[in-house]
């Protein structure tokens, strides 16, 4: 890799750049970033002993990839305030900045995100004398963009299956049809008529973990046990009519620590099958 001096004085290669390094052969930003304080103290020091002239300042403005009229701001803040010559050019942050609050959140959701309804909504009560008054729009819209992540934002707009869009949810490999089978119950949100009783039924079924299709499913008007999960085990393993067209003989079955799958008589089927029962950890 050959080199020659760039106009800044500096060693601009015509090979490959260093990891990290712009095509030109630079530092990267997080490096020009860093070296931003000692540059700055280093300038402060000419200066106390006068000797920092303007070839200083320029010469350290190509090293630091800014404008001379930059780093004369920098100098400016550092001398009126020592803390600002640690990091020059960082913005500050005002101690009394307008963070999102639980109260905010309430109202975000309450509105589904609408930013001017929660504004109205804090406004009205300063004026009943119920709090302070809020920041402008653009300030409340800065606030929640800087305190809410994305998940955050769309959940308290559009609700949980939003949310899941922006967070990791049953993240798992792929795999291939009938590799892993997963098995459960659930308590279905409807009201049956059972011989004059309403009642909610219980769903136990079997799922394939590669395709998310219903392998096998059966329904009960009470909680199930060990023959609901062999009827819907044989609804899942046939693929004749009625059943089908998924289903067949997976290689091995997660379960949620529920004794009636961990029955022996469930167990002694899955035995027969030739099926590995995966007892899963608790809340997995």
């Amino acid at each position: 890799m050959t080199g020659a001096l760039g106009p800044g004085g500096g060693a601009s290669h015509t090979g490959e750049h260093g990891d990290g390094a712009d095509a030109r052969g630079g530092l990267p930003s997080s490096s020009l970033s860093a070296l931003r304080g000692p540059a700055v103290r280093r300038l402060l020091a000419l200066r106390q002993e006068q000797k920092l002239t303007s070839r200083h300042v320029r010469l350290m403005a190509e090293s630091l990839e800014v404008t001379e009229r930059t780093v004369w701001r920098w100098l400016a803040a550092a001398e009126r305030d020592e803390s600002a010559a640690a990091e020059p050019g960082a913005r500050a942050q005002s101690r009394d900045r307008f963070t999102v609050t639980s109260e905010v959140r309430r109202l975000l959701a309450l509105w589904k995100g609408n930013v001017a309804a929660v504004h109205r909504e804090l406004t009205a009560r300063a004026v009943r004398g119920e709090g302070e008054p809020p920041p402008s729009i653009p300030t409340l819209h800065r606030a929640i963009q800087r305190d809410l992540t994305p998940g955050e934002r769309a959940g308290l707009a559009k609700g949980e299956r939003a949310a899941r869009k922006h967070d990791v949810f049953l993240a798992r490999p792929r795999g291939w049809r009938n590799q892993a089978w997963e098995s459960d119950h659930m308590q279905a949100p409807v009201l049956v008529d059972v011989d004059g009783t309403a009642r909610r039924p219980w769903i136990t079924w079997f799922t394939d973990c590669a395709t998310n299709a219903i392998t096998g499913v059966a329904v009960t008007p009470v909680h199930p046990s060990r023959e609901s999960v062999l009827s819907a085990l044989r609804s899942a393993v046939l693929r004749e009519d009625p059943y089908g067209p998924f289903g067949g003989l997976p290689e091995k079955v997660r379960v949620d620590r529920g004794k009636d799958f961990l029955s022996r008589t469930v167990t002694a089927a899955f035995d027969l099958l030739d099926v590995t029962v995966e007892d899963l950890p608790a809340y997995c």
